[in-house]
């Protein structure tokens, strides 16, 4: 094969495949090489949904904009040192909102369970108090985890509660336009990663867009590589799984994905993970957890683009080589001291009566993976409708056209690891949060979601955001459960009016009773 100049890739190239006998085997014709990255994805002047620019570079709001970082931590020594490098790489810290889902063993003794708050300040940062209300640390006894797919579904969960409840806050109010950003508990981070990756958000000039790969190792971190790992093949072992992960090479701009998507960093506008959530019904689930979401992006809309630059790094070697944090499942007894009930887990238990099925089988009926089960149809119907499920922005039969990807005799048919076109749908109000919010979670009723008035001014009384507020939608009952409305809610305004009224009475009685006491 002729070696090309990059002259004659201006935009870059990625592989497409090695010529080996084993990729001879999975695609006898090929493709093989590389291929040379196309100057758009749009066809047929289609292209992304690409509107919302407040925070785009050169404006201030790209250092103001919050960034909600989501960390799943197991007996992880190495999550304090991961808050101390994402404070301290940032261009703003004072802008990043750290949740953790803390998995430890109670009375171990060991350095892994010290807990990654208590590790930051005492190995990190001895003044630590200054970043203390940015962080939230969810403890969790690591005897009862069910894997890592179980604890990141909680982030999620954290995410929806503090987006749908701004009176009632578990940690800090999150806006639609805000960034959550998805990571291991042992990683790294470029200077300035905040708004670079902000910067590279705004590059895909795409709304949906959400920046995931496998993630270089830290020892890349800072160098700023040339070559980035890309996503696009995936092999089937008890469900979907990524594998042998590409390569791409002097990226000008993120590049549009096959919809396979990684676990291990994921940086998206917050209004995908709401639309998005992970599923918290995938008890003891590792394959599936990343394939099945990719496709649901896809079908809500969402596209996912391998980053062109190395501004986030993973710590393969200090994690893979301790071996505590591969105890999952067998951590021995101890009594239990972390927590284990949440007020935004309360609606996903309660529903959990109503699922039949989870796991990796769950993961198979909602994509269609392996022979079709006849008695497990209405189950199937029940997932895929669920707020777990497939969107409506896009088929599960365009999913599999878009990802090459033959999900029911489980393999790759086609190779997409080279150009992609983007493929249109019709876009909703708000993003569609309106409809997701409106499904059920198992097999509960449930009624329309709703936008309240108010809401915005407040969630600004409980926390300052220096950014512009978005509109947040919230239960006026104050219970967290939607209910049916029109546009505005007339019964909300009535109630307002009515305290308002007794608070003015109040106030005036106050005044004659100290004026006649001031008299006597």
């Amino acid at each position: 094969m002729a070696v090309s100049s990059n002259d004659d890739k201006p935009y870059g190239h990625c592989l497409l495949a090695r010529d080996t006998p084993q990729n001879r085997a999975l695609f006898p014709n090929g493709p093989f090489g590389n291929e040379p990255v196309a100057a758009s994805i749009c066809p047929s002047g289609d292209c992304p949904h690409y509107s919302y620019t407040e925070d785009i570079k050169g404006s201030h709001a790209i250092h103001e904009t919050p960034i909600h970082i989501l960390v799943a931590s197991f007996r992880d020594r190495l999550c304090g040192r991961t808050l101390h490098n994402a404070f301290q790489h940032a261009d703003n810290p004072h802008r990043l909102y750290i949740r953790v889902i803390q998995q430890t063993k109670p009375d171990s003794g060991l350095d892994d369970d010290i807990g990654c708050w208590d590790y930051y300040c005492e190995h990190y940062n001895q003044n630590c108090d200054i970043y203390k209300h940015q962080v939230r640390i969810v403890p969790v006894n690591a005897e009862e985890s069910k894997g890592p797919t179980w604890a990141r579904s909680k982030l999620s969960a954290m995410v929806e509660w503090d987006f749908t409840h701004p009176h009632d806050l578990d940690f800090v109010p999150v806006h639609l336009q805000d960034f959550c950003m998805q990571i291991d508990s042992h990683m790294d981070f470029s200077d300035h990663f905040d708004t670079e990756l902000i910067d590279m958000f705004h590059l895909t000039k795409n709304d949906y867009a959400v920046l995931s790969t496998y993630v270089t190792d830290i020892a890349e971190n800072n160098k700023d590589p040339k070559n980035v790992p890309n996503l696009c093949m995936v092999t089937f072992t008890s469900s979907i799984r990524n594998w042998g992960t590409k390569e791409c090479t002097n990226l000008k701009t993120p590049k549009l994905t096959n919809a396979m998507w990684g676990a291990g960093l994921s940086f998206h506008r917050c209004h995908a993970e709401v639309n998005v959530p992970v599923d918290p019904y995938l008890d003891n689930v590792f394959d599936g957890e990343e394939g099945s979401r990719g496709i649901r992006f896809f079908t809500h809309g969402y596209d996912v683009y391998t980053p062109h630059r190395v501004l986030v790094t993973h710590d393969y070697h200090g994690h893979q080589s301790n071996p505590v944090v591969h105890t999952w499942g067998h951590t021995g007894g101890g009594p239990v001291k972390q927590e284990s009930h949440w007020k935004w887990m309360d609606e996903i238990d309660f529903a959990r009566s109503g699922v039949s099925v989870f796991g990796s089988q769950r993961v198979n009926l909602l994509l269609g993976i392996g022979p079709e089960d006849p008695q497990l149809l209405a189950e199937t119907e029940l997932i895929r409708n669920s707020r777990y499920g497939l969107g409506t922005k896009r088929t599960l039969e365009q999913a599999i056209e878009f990802t090459g990807i033959n999900l029911r005799e489980m393999k790759m048919e086609t190779n997409k690891c080279g150009n992609l076109e983007w493929v249109p749908f019709e876009e909703s109000h708000n993003y569609g949060i309106d409809e997701l919010l409106s499904r059920s979670r198992a097999a509960e009723s449930v009624q329309p979601y709703r936008e309240a008035a108010g809401a915005v001014a407040a969630a600004e009384d409980v926390i300052e955001m220096n950014v512009t507020p978005q509109r947040i939608r919230f239960n006026a009952s104050g219970s967290g459960l939607p209910v049916s409305t029109t546009t505005f809610d007339y019964s909300l305004m009535g109630g307002l009016v009515c305290a308002a009224l007794a608070l003015v009475v109040r106030v005036s009685t106050r005044k004659r009773h100290k004026n006649e006491k001031h008299k006597n």
